[in-house]
């Protein structure tokens, strides 16, 4: 993106206040757009693996978002990617998106739209795939109806937890069909879970041309899954980074209270999301901004991924090094310690979604889609949980947050 054009978004994105699509009362006393944009830099832009698509490092996962202003500003400000999915506040979200981008004229070719379909956990079986195929094309029939639009350029089975799903034949077939028919352009999936086996199968496969991950600095010492990355990419797959901000109460838990206040600030935000952009083979992030001040700390890094001295000082702090670890990463080795095999990293994904993203639909969505006899109800005949993780989530008092959230 040259100077001029950036000029052009800055223009554009002041003139939506002017035209009244987004009030000054929306923005905030002390949010001003044009402290957005710094003319002197250039916004930075990777390739999304084989796909040859140029994006800009910084998109946007609407998923938590419900203000379709942010989705405009968003858009004004140079991102071009926008991430949502079927299962996301029950549709309402890509019908925001679609008619956001409606009504800004934006032409199709212009964005970059992921959508993301989740299946129903009873037709995961092997011998049930010709239900499986049926209710992901149905619902991605629903998903373009909802976002206005003929088709859409990532398409991905969300939420990804073994090795079957990602050789899945019967989810293949499905995006192979709809590919040939133009619906999509290429065929990808999203994955919580600990995922180098994963990626690396699915580069081995050579079908899918995008993987959705989480990546964020607690796994900052993860040798296998930085292998893993360079992998993938070395295969020619787009990799896009979720959860980059590791937005779990790791800080409120377990640093001191006196350092709390500074870390909850901008920087914490800015320095995660710099860590895992700095990594070349990641080619865009899609953090989840839900206000302007978040929308702002996130663009101001697609100018530029030098730390600050802050920046430097956060990331290199003893305290934080040690609290970070109690993020979950979704890795599952927590099962094998708990005696009635219940599924922790669910769990853990449902705290999250609870406590951190205050997102009451995923978390319905995520607590529901545990398998019966592995979930909260089973803890109850325990008298104290003995589960534990090999780095330092605490595993017994989230469970007993989500009881009194949930139960």
């Amino acid at each position: 993106m040259n100077n001029s054009s950036r000029r052009k978004f800055l223009r554009n994105a002041t003139g939506i206040v002017a035209a009244g699509l987004v009030t000054n009362s929306a923005l905030g006393k002390s949010f001003q757009l044009d402290k957005l944009v710094d003319e002197k830099k250039e916004m930075i832009f990777r390739t999304l693996g084989r796909t040859g698509v140029k994006l800009p490092i910084v998109s946007m996962g609407v998923m938590n978002s419900s203000n379709p202003n942010l989705v405009k500003v968003a858009w004004q400000l140079g991102i071009r990617h926008f991430d949502t999915a079927w299962v996301y506040q029950a549709g309402n979200n890509e019908k925001m998106v679609g008619s956001v981008l409606k009504e800004l004229n934006v032409e199709r070719k212009d964005v970059i739209i992921t959508t993301k379909i989740t299946l129903d956990r009873n037709i995961k079986k092997p011998e049930r795939e010709a239900e499986r195929k049926a209710q992901f094309l149905a619902r991605f029939a629903q998903s373009l109806q909802r976002l206005q639009m003929d088709y859409a350029d990532i398409l991905m089975l969300h939420d990804v937890n073994t090795l079957d799903e990602v050789l899945d034949p019967a989810i293949m077939e499905a995006m192979q069909e709809l590919k040939d028919k133009g619906k999509i352009r290429f065929p990808a999936f999203s994955t919580h879970v600990y995922w180098p086996e994963l990626i690396t199968a699915a580069a081995d496969k050579g079908f899918y041309n995008v993987i959705l991950l989480s990546v964020n600095y607690s796994m900052a010492n993860d040798e296998a899954s930085l292998k893993a990355m360079q992998y993938a990419a070395s295969k020619g797959i787009g990799l896009i980074a979720m959860k980059t901000q590791c937005q779990q109460d790791w800080y409120k838990q377990n640093l001191p209270t006196e350092i709390q206040q500074f870390y909850e600030g901008s920087i914490m935000h800015s320095a995660l999301l710099k860590w895992a952009l700095r990594n070349e083979v990641i080619t865009t992030s899609v953090p989840g901004f839900t206000t302007f001040e978040q929308l702002q700390a996130d663009v101001d890094c697609a100018y530029g991924l030098d730390y600050s001295q802050e920046e430097i000082k956060f990331l290199e702090d003893h305290h934080v090094k040690l609290a970070i670890q109690s993020v979950c990463r979704f890795c599952g080795s927590c099962k094998s310690t708990c005696p009635h095999g219940v599924d922790i990293p669910s769990l853990m994904r449902t705290h999250m979604y609870a406590s951190s993203y205050g997102n009451l639909h995923m978390t319905r969505s995520t607590f529901a889609g545990i398998e019966p006899g592995k979930g909260l109800v089973v803890c109850d005949t325990c008298e104290a949980c003995v589960a534990r993780c090999r780095n330092s989530v605490q595993i017994a008092g989230r469970m007993q947050e989500l009881k009194s959230m949930l139960v």
